[in-house]
């Protein structure tokens, strides 16, 4: 077990056990608002399918190492490395891909046999952490695979949990709720940051409160749920197909100040008149999630030149 952790404090593991809950769009823009309001952002693509890069761009132009780097930090313990510098302004990305796909079965392989592999990404990237400076770190987890989940919620100091309405999600989220729990143990630190809801109206208080009611269950504890939530648009996958997020393709945001100026200085974005109403969304989320770090760290957030 990892002795000092304070150089994990700013990873966010972002998780659900169900695919197609928005974890990869919601890692990607987070780390796009953030990192347009200033903000030093390390993403790493634990997902064997690295969709970060369709969202990103870089699979397009032929760039990543389809997971490499993770694959030889975790299996062979060389020093975990950068992948990509500055895909956007502020961002680097440890990138994921084919090269993940058979490193669960390594991991479980090396447990039956006694060996300790909770901290296996952690300890490597506890190193990377303290030698190079991001105000954030995101990390976008596989649905399906729980040993790599579980090596995220090894390294994460918060969770966040995007979560649609239907029975599978729901099941999903009180699944990955669990592993969380059982992260625990190796990782007392880690604690749930809030669940995001995906297709789900604000007014829709019912469905709100019964997703509160079994995430509560799974935790034994409070529900954080966010209060923004992420409609659902066809502009997401457009985005996607142009290598660009959604704040990117929605090209210009309307208002009195660019979108992103609120969030640099920790104020809530207004929506921003007639722009797609999917990247307010996106930008109300991100303020909220930068907030509630900031609150439960006891500091407010400073302000990001």
């Amino acid at each position: 077990m990892i002795e000092d952790r304070t150089a994990l404090g700013r990873v966010v593991a972002i998780a659900n056990s169900k695919g197609g809950v928005g974890k990869t769009s919601l890692s990607t823009t987070l780390a796009g608002l953030a990192a347009t309001a200033g903000y030093k952002i390390l993403l790493i693509d634990l997902d064997p399918q690295g969709n970060a890069g369709e969202d990103l761009g870089y699979t397009g132009r032929g760039e990543g190492d389809d997971g490499a780097g993770l694959v030889a930090a975790i299996a062979a313990g060389t020093p975990l490395a950068v992948a990509l510098e500055q895909v956007r302004e502020n961002i680097d990305v440890i990138c994921g891909g084919d090269r993940l796909d058979d490193l669960a079965g390594l991991l479980l392989s090396r447990h039956r046999r006694g060996e300790d592999v909770a901290d296996v990404l952690a300890a490597p990237l506890a190193v990377l952490l303290a030698e190079r400076d991001y105000d954030l770190v995101l990390i976008d987890c596989p649905p399906g695979e729980s040993t790599l989940q579980m090596l995220a919620l090894g390294a994460a100091r918060w969770l966040v949990i995007p979560t649609r309405g239907d029975a599978a999600s729901l099941k999903g989220m009180s699944r990955i709720a669990h592993r969380l729990v059982q992260a625990r143990t190796h990782n007392p630190d880690i604690e749930l940051l809030g669940v995001v809801l995906f297709d789900i109206a604000i007014s829709a208080t019912r469905l709100r409160r019964e997703i509160a009611e079994q995430i509560t269950k799974a935790l034994g504890g409070v529900a954080p749920l966010f209060d923004a939530t992420i409609r659902h648009s066809v502009a997401a996958n457009d985005a996607r197909g142009r290598g660009l997020l959604i704040h990117e393709h929605a090209a210009a945001l309307e208002g009195d100040e660019p979108f992103w100026q609120a969030l640099r200085e920790g104020r809530r974005p207004v929506s921003p008149g007639s722009a797609p109403a999917l990247a307010g969304d996106y930008a109300a989320l991100a303020h909220e999630i930068l907030l509630r770090i900031a609150t439960l760290e006891g500091a407010p957030e400073e302000a990001h030149a």
